[in-house]
């Protein structure tokens, strides 16, 4: 089945045969769809750019800084027209946006510009927003080795020298922390409290590369 029409941008008076395979078929639709056209003019709208696109507020476009900055930079801007204080501890379901958006500020000169003026526009800017991160609370050694007795029981396993756990949404470098109280033992830096602490959980010499974990037994 074919059809006849005007022929858009060619001499008055042309009429173009369209079939299903031809080109101007797909054209005529895209000219028919009511969302191509725009109503004050009358002509077919114009594709927005895929910055504009990503940067709107609705829509599953295309989002320049990646679909989790941007689904969180949403929700951020819905709590604050709430009109609800943002905190360090502001959360919505399972995402922390308190911590979310400190670490926008912290990094601030890493983002980049279109980032950086989505945020200001919620008036989060360092110099704009009261938003200060918690202060890092030191873990003393022994809350580490509880850590570390959590992690073996559920790894089966020693942790690599960079491995990292998450805790109450912090993340411990719990490989790191081990190669290093490690390496204090063998040198005889580690006190020896600790070094008990740490001893009960494995069978033999803790500090050997291929000591198992008591939990094993």
């Amino acid at each position: 089945m074919s059809a006849s029409w005007p022929a858009p941008n060619v001499a008055p008076g042309t009429v173009v045969t369209v079939g299903p395979g031809c080109a101007w078929s797909w054209l005529i639709r895209q000219l028919l769809n009511p969302c191509h056209i725009d109503p004050k003019t009358q002509r077919p709208r114009t594709q927005r750019s895929g910055a504009t696109h990503g940067q709107s507020i609705g829509g599953g476009g295309h989002r320049p800084y990646g679909a989790d900055w941007h689904r969180k930079y949403h929700l951020l801007r819905r709590h604050l027209e709430t009109g609800t204080p943002l905190t360090p501890d502001t959360t919505t379901g399972s995402i922390n946006l308190g911590s979310w958006a400190t670490r926008q500020l912290t990094r601030w000169k890493s983002l980049e510009e279109g980032q950086r003026r989505l945020l200001a526009a919620l008036d989060l800017t360092p110099a704009t927003s009261t938003l200060t991160p918690r202060p890092a609370a030191r873990r003393a050694f022994a809350e580490t080795v509880q850590l570390l007795e959590l992690f073996l029981y559920r790894e089966r396993r020693c942790p690599t020298a960079r491995e990292t756990i998450t805790v109450d949404g912090d993340t411990v470098k719990i490989g790191p922390w081990f190669a290093k109280a490690r390496a204090k033992h063998r040198a005889g830096q580690l006190p020896e409290g600790h070094g008990a602490l740490v001893a009960c959980l494995f069978n033999g010499d803790w500090t050997d590369d291929r000591a198992e974990p008591g939990c094993l037994v």
